[in-house]
C-alpha cells in the first residue's frame, strides 16, 4: 500500500492536531473530513493549503459522518468528537469494514461497548484508541526496565487523569451548554448527571501496557469512591457571585473519584479523576515492584534497590530513564519532536497508519479499547451501589490468557 486514505471526523481541538499530524507525513492522504462546524472545517482547509495538498472532500451536515463514510474509499477513519457521538459513529465506522482510530472518549454505557465489539467481529473493522499516553517516554523507559527485572515482580500501579479543568468546563461567564465554546459546550454536562471515573484512559492504558492486562493477565474487579462535589460552585461563585445559577447547581460528578482494581495475577491498580479543584497537571504514575519503585509527580522519582543507597531517590534518575530509553523513541525522536501539541502523538499516528499500511491488528485493538473505557461506567455502577465491588468482565471471552505479551512484541525491544 503506498498511502493510506484517511478520513477524519470532527477537527476541534485534538482532531485539528490529528489532522496537523497527519499532513506531516508522506504516506498519507486525507480524503475527506466531516464536521458541522463550519469555521473548523475552514480552519482545518487552511492547514491543508498551507501545506499544498490536493483540498479534501467536505461534509458539514450533522449526519455528513454517515455521507463521508457512505461515500468514500477509505483505509481508515479517525473519530474525534464529543463523548456522547462518539459511540454511533464509530460503530458505522466499523460496520464499513474498515480501520477506525478513536480519540481517548469516554463510554456511557456497557451496552455501547459490547455492541462496539460485536460490530468489530462481525464486520472485520479493527479499532484503535488513540491513547497518546501509553507512547510517554518515560513509561516506556519504565517498561524496558521491568523487562530487564529492576522492579522485580511488580504488585501496584497507580495513575489517573488530575488536571484542573475549571476554565474548560466553563465560558469565561461562566456558562455551559448550547451557545458556549469548546468543551464547555459539552463536556460539563457530563459532571452535572454523572458521578464516576470519567476519563480513566490516559491513566489506565499505560497501566495496561506495564501489567500486561489482556495479555496474560487481565482485571478481576473494580471498587470506586467519590469525594464530594463542591469544586464547580465554588469556581463559579469566585467568578461571577453566589447568586449565579452555576454556583448554586447539584454537579453530580464528585470533585475526586478514586478507583481500585484488581488483576488476575494479584497486583492493584489505582486510578484517579481529578479536574473540578485548583491543582497542576499530572498523570500521577506509581510503579511498584518487590525490588523498586518509579513515581511521577513533579518530576521522576526512581527507587531501585540494585543501584545506589540503600531506601534513598536515586539523584540519578533521569539518567537511569535515559539509559533505558525506548528503541522507538531512540530511532524516530526526531520525527517526534515536529509533532504538533504532544510528542507522543506521532506514535500513536504511526502505529495507526503502519497497522492500515501492514493490515494487521493496532498495537492496542478492540479489546483494548473496550476494556479501558469500561472503567466509566463499572465506576459509576460502583459508586451507585455504595462503593461496592464490582465483577470486571472478560471482553477477550478467555483469549486473553494466549494472546502475545506487550514485551514480547519484536518491534517494541531495545
Amino acid at each position: 500500500m503506498d498511502k493510506v486514505r484517511i478520513g477524519i471526523i470532527g477537527v476541534g481541538y485534538r482532531g485539528m492536531i490529528h489532522l496537523q499530524n497527519l499532513l506531516q507525513r508522506d504516506d498519507v492522504i486525507i480524503r475527506a473530513i466531516s464536521d458541522p462546524n463550519i469555521d473548523n472545517l475552514a480552519k482545518a482547509l487552511s492547514f491543508i493549503e498551507t501545506r499544498g495538498e490536493k483540498k479534501p472532500n467536505l461534509y458539514s451536515e450533522l449526519n455528513g459522518y454517515k455521507h463521508l463514510l457512505d461515500k468514500e474509499k477509505l483505509d481508515g477513519v479517525i473519530v474525534s468528537v464529543p463523548w456522547h457521538l462518539y459511540y454511533p459513529i464509530c460503530k458505522y465506522a466499523l460496520e464499513k469494514g474498515i480501520y477506525v482510530g478513536v480519540e481517548a472518549a469516554s463510554a456511557q454505557t456497557m451496552e455501547e461497548l459490547y455492541d462496539l465489539l460485536e460490530t468489530a467481529q462481525r464486520f472485520g473493522g479493527k479499532c484503535m484508541l488513540l491513547e497518546n499516553a501509553c507512547y510517554h517516554r518515560d513509561v516506556m523507559a519504565v517498561m524496558n526496565m521491568i523487562k530487564d527485572g529492576l522492579f522485580g515482580e511488580l504488585v501496584h500501579c497507580r495513575g489517573g487523569y488530575e488536571h484542573d479543568l475549571r476554565s474548560i468546563k466553563f465560558s469565561p461567564e461562566m456558562e455551559f451548554g448550547a451557545g458556549t465554546q469548546s468543551e464547555a459546550a459539552w463536556r460539563t454536562e457530563h459532571s452535572v448527571r454523572r458521578n464516576g471515573d470519567l476519563y480513566p484512559t490516559h491513566g489506565v492504558g499505560p497501566i495496561a501496557q506495564l501489567l500486561d492486562i489482556n495479555r496474560g493477565n487481565r482485571f478481576i474487579s473494580l471498587s470506586s469512591y467519590s469525594t464530594k462535589s463542591v469544586g464547580l460552585n465554588r469556581y463559579v461563585a469566585k467568578h461571577q457571585g453566589g447568586q449565579h445559577e452555576n454556583a448554586k447547581r447539584k454537579f453530580r460528578l464528585g470533585d475526586v473519584v478514586t478507583t481500585t482494581l484488581t488483576t488476575a495475577k494479584g497486583e492493584t491498580v489505582v486510578l484517579t479523576h481529578n479536574t473540578n479543584v485548583a491543582r497542576p497537571y499530572s498523570l500521577g504514575f506509581r510503579v511498584q515492584g518487590t525490588d523498586g519503585i518509579w513515581i511521577q509527580e513533579n518530576g521522576n522519582h526512581l527507587y531501585l534497590e540494585h543501584f545506589g543507597e540503600d531506601n534513598i531517590w536515586h539523584a540519578d534518575s533521569k539518567q537511569l530513564l535515559e539509559q533505558f530509553d525506548h528503541n522507538l523513541w531512540q530511532r524516530f525522536g526526531l520525527a517526534a519532536a515536529k509533532t504538533v501539541r504532544h510528542e507522543m502523538d506521532y506514535f500513536v499516528l504511526k502505529e495507526f497508519v503502519e497497522a492500515i499500511q501492514e493490515e494487521r491488528e493496532p498495537r492496542f485493538d478492540i479489546y483494548d479499547m473496550v476494556t479501558w473505557l469500561s472503567i466509566t461506567p463499572l465506576s459509576e455502577r460502583s459508586i451507585e451501589q455504595d462503593n461496592a465491588k464490582v465483577a470486571f468482565p472478560d471482553f477477550t471471552e478467555g483469549k486473553w490468557q494466549e494472546r502475545i505479551s506487550f514485551y514480547k512484541e519484536p518491534s517494541l525491544t531495545y
